[in-house]
């Protein structure tokens, strides 16, 4: 009776506080769920942004390649692949939206500078796009966007739109031109070259020991005579003929062709007039030289008018005409003699040449040995 007494109170006192554990886990239990439950919506939240802005940057890095892909297409216009790269990273979500289009940068001020017919927004889908309004320089933009809501919808709380866009530079092409420094050329020397001369046998007999030999043998023959059994052949005798020596004849020197220093071929800068865009040509070699290709760039959508195009170029009388719309373009059969002393390359257009953005250059590759491959470039 005595050890009931002692642990009756004890054993009142464990309920009692595991009562009341319960009470405190039942009341902390809600802002437990709460908690965790906020931190899996949160992380959800950040994954999706993450997706999204991982899928607008692979997808403009793709459309921003060099090159065809298998489709002989190019990068910038893979429209498909272009937004398949991008549906990679939807993980955990679905895109709503993969938006494609394109601009030529921003200005100073963070202004998107437009193309001919083209909205830069991001909001908007352009692609594709004609490959005869893109040159180098441009941007490609891929927007991609996302709706998130909680996955129970314990709050009110309106589905978020997650957008991220990005924007890459890509190059349509790149001119590649010799870089070495052309040297002087030279023909070959007209001197003929020098024949061996026969090294004498030291086993061979001689004329004059052959001479000797037959007067010693005359000699003894008359004083001891007898009767020959035959007749001797007669006895040859050489006679060493005299070789006349070579008169050298000098051989001329030829004149060297060289595009550098001195004797260089130069250039003015570009001047505009009108709808011409021209460019002053100094060849100093004292020669008229050949050319392998023309290279020119100009505004061509946005340089005055609209749908600014290449008509005509012309180099001392030497013409060429076609209708060119394009960022940038070898003349196709186009091989101009550059003459001696100062002349003037012009580009004339259909409209005039209103607006200059600086990516306006001219190149003249010479072909002429002794300056194959040397640049004329408007920029150096």
């Amino acid at each position: 009776m005595i050890s009931s007494e002692f642990k009756y109170p004890f054993q009142k006192n464990d309920r009692s506080k595991s009562a009341q554990a319960m009470v405190e886990f039942m009341l902390a239990l809600p802002v437990l769920v709460m908690l965790l439950y906020g931190i899996i919506e949160v992380s959800r939240l950040i994954f999706i942004f993450a997706s999204v802005a991982n899928a607008s940057r692979q997808a403009a890095r793709y459309g921003a390649g060099s090159g065809e892909p298998i489709t002989n297409t190019t990068y910038y216009q893979d429209c498909d692949g272009i937004r398949e790269v991008a549906n990679r990273s939807a993980i955990l979500t679905e895109f709503d939206e993969i938006n494609i289009t394109y601009d030529r940068g921003i200005t100073s001020e963070g202004d998107q500078i437009p193309i001919l017919d083209i909205d830069p927004n991001p909001d908007a889908d352009t692609c594709p796009i004609g490959d005869n309004i893109i040159r180098n320089g441009d941007r490609i933009i891929v927007q991609v966007s996302a709706s998130y809501e909680p996955i129970l919808p314990i709050v009110n709380l309106e589905p978020l739109e997650v957008v991220s866009a990005n924007a890459r530079t890509f190059l349509i092409s790149v001119p590649i031109f010799g870089s070495a420094f052309p040297t002087g050329f030279k023909a070959e020397t007209p001197t003929p070259s020098k024949v061996a001369t026969r090294t004498p046998d030291e086993n061979a007999v001689s004329p004059t020991a052959t001479a000797t030999f037959n007067a010693t043998y005359e000699a003894i023959r008359t004083a001891f005579p007898r009767t020959p059994t035959s007749t001797l052949p007669p006895t040859i005798t050489f006679t060493p003929s005299i070789t006349p020596t070579a008169t050298r004849i000098p051989s001329a020197t030829p004149t060297a062709i060289n595009c550098t220093g001195k004797y260089n071929v130069a250039h003015g800068p570009l001047i505009f007039d009108d709808n011409v865009m021209s460019m002053e040509i100094f060849n100093n070699t004292g020669f008229t030289l050949s050319t392998a290709n023309v290279y020119v760039e100009w505004n061509h959508d946005t340089g005055g008018a609209p749908s600014l195009r290449l008509n005509q170029v012309e180099l001392d009388g030497q013409l060429w005409t076609g209708d060119l719309f394009s960022p940038s373009a070898f003349i196709e059969a186009y091989y101009p003699f550059i003459p001696q002393g100062e002349s003037v390359l012009e580009f004339s257009f259909d409209k005039n040449y209103g607006f200059r953005d600086g990516t306006e250059r001219i190149i003249i590759t010479i072909s002429t040995p002794g300056c194959t491959n040397y640049p004329v470039d408007s920029r150096n």
